[in-house]
C-alpha cells in the first residue's frame, strides 16, 4: 500500500542496499528466488521492506511473470529481425540495377557487402539515438512522479539494448546481401 508519500531515509538506504546486493548476486548466476530469501533475513525486520521481498519472492515462484517477461523479449527480437530484414530486403530489391552497374564495373561483392552492412549500422544508431533519447526523455519528466519512482534507466540496459539492435541490424542486413551477391551484372542490364 503506498500512502503516496516519500520514503523514510532509514527505509530508502535499505532500498539502495537491497537493489544493489540482489544486482550482485544476480550476476553471480544466482536463482532470484534464493537471493530474495537470503536477503529478506537479512534485511532488518523494522521496516515495510521485508515484506515487499517477500512479495516479490511470491511472485517469482508462484505466477509466470518471469516467463511472460522472457518471451515479450523473445517476440519483440523476432518481429525486429522480421521488419529490418523485410526493410533492407525491399531496398536491396529496389536497387539492384545499381548494385548490378557496379558489379559491372568491377566493385567486388565484399565492398557491396560492406556498404550495405555500413548503411544498416547508421540506420541503426539513428534509430537506437532516438529510442535511447526519448527513453531518458521519458525517465527525466516521470521521476518525481509517484506511480514510477522504482523506475530508473540504468546504462546496462540501454548497452544491452544497444547490442541486441546490433545482433538484429547485422542479421537482417545479411539476409538482404543474399540477393545481391548472387546477381549476375550483364542480367540487370538485359531487362
Amino acid at each position: 500500500m503506498s500512502t503516496g508519500q516519500p520514503l523514510d531515509r532509514e527505509e530508502y538506504i535499505e532500498q539502495v542496499y537491497f537493489f544493489r546486493v540482489f544486482r550482485e548476486r544476480l550476476q553471480q548466476d544466482l536463482a532470484a528466488q534464493e537471493i530474495l530469501e537470503r536477503l529478506h533475513e537479512e534485511i532488518l525486520s523494522t521496516t515495510r521492506l521485508p515484506f515487499a521481498i517477500q512479495f516479490l519472492a511470491t511472485d517469482l515462484k508462484h505466477t509466470g511473470i518471469p516467463v511472460n517477461f522472457g518471451i515479450t523479449i523473445a517476440i519483440a527480437l523476432i518481429v525486429g529481425i522480421v521488419v529490418a530484414g523485410q526493410t533492407f530486403y525491399i531496398f536491396t530489391i529496389e536497387n539492384l540495377k545499381q548494385f548490378g552497374a557496379l558489379k559491372a564495373i568491377g566493385v567486388t561483392n565484399w565492398r557491396i557487402t560492406r556498404m550495405i552492412v555500413l548503411q544498416a549500422l547508421i540506420v541503426g544508431a539513428m534509430g537506437f539515438s532516438i529510442g535511447s533519447g526519448l527513453c531518458t526523455v521519458f525517465f527525466a519528466i516521470t521521476l518525481q512522479n509517484m506511480a514510477t519512482r522504482g523506475m530508473v534507466l540504468l546504462w546496462q540496459n540501454v548497452v544491452g539494448t544497444g547490442v541486441a539492435i546490433f545482433i538484429v541490424i547485422i542479421i537482417a542486413s545479411l539476409i538482404s546481401i543474399r540477393r545481391v551477391l548472387v546477381l549476375e551484372p550483364a542480367a540487370v542490364f538485359r531487362g
